[in-house]
């Protein structure tokens, strides 16, 4: 995976996660499905967004039920069916409802399906789009479409999360048409809790692989850390969530490091003081990318703040002591347990009982004492050191 496709499933989770906040909400049809549509269209590059419904008058005519963007306005009198026999039927649109799978216009200005809206789209700086339907089960009800205003803004695994968002708007408006929201609403909310947080896994996880593909001499560090921040907090008596969105800070907590040239992170001697303020730089570069995405937990902050330490000598906003997201705090026990007992470029592997006596002299200093005596009392039960050489 490169950068830009790791940004193109930034933008479209971001706006899968806006959509479904609204869908859990969402009171009447016109609500859900407006407010769906301005979820999408309120993240970049998406400019329009609508869905078109089949109209029960058995017509093969699609009834715009909700609209949003920028470029709203390219939907105006638009006439689109699902007919094949009709030009406007040969749409994306149209032929993600008759087909019953996505359709994908990489390139508006030269794809001949979609000659007959080219000059339209081009009026309203249109490059892309994609159509999935809407399907209640086994019935089509209609279909969703979005409209980017970048070329080949779509690839598999933002369809994929466009077509499970159309699965929820498929199933809330057959809720809401059958006068069961009440009754389906706290279902629809957790299982549509439970997708959105296997799609923010999902990214996690092919963040954290992105990384680790840059940057060979950490492969599996952040996943090492992982493990242990989330053993730490479990011996300090979190909660299941918080220790959820630890784990998942964790497997990020390098990501900021993708814009470090790959000379810096695998340079092979210790770095110059100017090659030094770069790499810490990867903690505000981590915040900024994690920060667009609305996950449930601090991910963003906890991943800014895992560098601080507790008397302020820390970086990058020099916080001391409870001003320091105790998640932070116990990533950073963790992520110094770790790189100080592997390999790196600079040095060979000191092991984990001189990384514990480093962790052990820097407790009450520079790191806090509660995550430190927690990574003690698992280094004397052995469970560390099977942690740490977990592949």
């Amino acid at each position: 995976m490169n950068d830009h496709q790791l940004v193109k499933q930034v933008w479209a989770l971001a706006a899968y996660s806006n959509a479904i906040k609204v869908l859990l909400r969402a009171k009447t049809q016109l609500e859900l499905v407006q407010g769906v549509c301005e979820g999408i269209t309120n993240q970049f590059p998406y400019v329009v967004s609508w869905v078109g419904l089949i109209k029960e008058n058995h017509t093969k005519d699609l009834l715009v039920a909700g609209v949003s963007g920028s470029a709203s306005a390219y939907a105006d009198g638009i006439v689109v069916s699902w007919d094949e026999n009709m030009p406007s039927g040969r749409g994306p649109l149209g032929t993600a409802i008759r087909t019953q799978k996505p359709s994908i216009v990489n390139n508006c200005d030269v794809d001949p399906n979609f000659l007959p809206w080219r000059d339209r789209a081009q009026k309203f700086g249109i490059k892309s789009c994609v159509a999935v339907p809407l399907q209640a089960g086994e019935k089509v009800i209609g279909g969703l479409i979005v409209y980017a205003s970048i070329a080949n803004a779509f690839s598999l695994p933002e369809i994929h999360l466009f077509e499970g968002l159309a699965d929820e708007i498929a199933f809330g408006i057959e809720g809401l048409q059958n006068q069961a929201i009440i009754e389906q609403d706290k279902l629809r909310q957790e299982e549509s809790q439970k997708l959105l947080i296997k799609s923010l896994e999902s990214m996690v996880g092919a963040m954290s692989t992105t990384m680790e593909l840059r940057d060979p001499y950490t492969a599996g560090h952040q996943y090492r850390v992982a493990i242990i921040s989330e053993a730490i907090a479990k011996e300090l008596g979190c909660t299941s969530d918080q220790i959820h969105g630890l784990k998942l800070a964790a497997l990020v907590h390098d990501i900021g490091k993708i814009s470090i040239p790959a000379e810096i992170l695998m340079k092979p001697v210790a770095l110059t003081d100017h090659e030094h303020a770069i790499l810490r730089d990867h903690v505000n570069n981590g915040y900024k990318v994690l920060k667009e995405i609305p996950f449930v937990w601090p991910i963003a902050e906890i991943v800014r703040q895992h560098h601080e330490r507790i008397d302020g000598s820390g970086y990058p906003l020099g916080l001391k002591g409870d001003q320091i997201l105790l998640e932070s705090k116990i990533l950073a026990v963790a992520d110094t347990l770790e790189s100080m007992s592997s390999f790196r470029p600079y040095r060979p592997a000191l092991g984990i009982d001189k990384a514990m006596e480093l962790v052990l002299s820097e407790s009450g200093n520079q790191l806090d004492p509660l995550p430190v005596q927690a990574a003690k009392k698992l280094y004397d039960q052995g469970a560390l050191n099977m942690l740490i050489s977990r592949k």
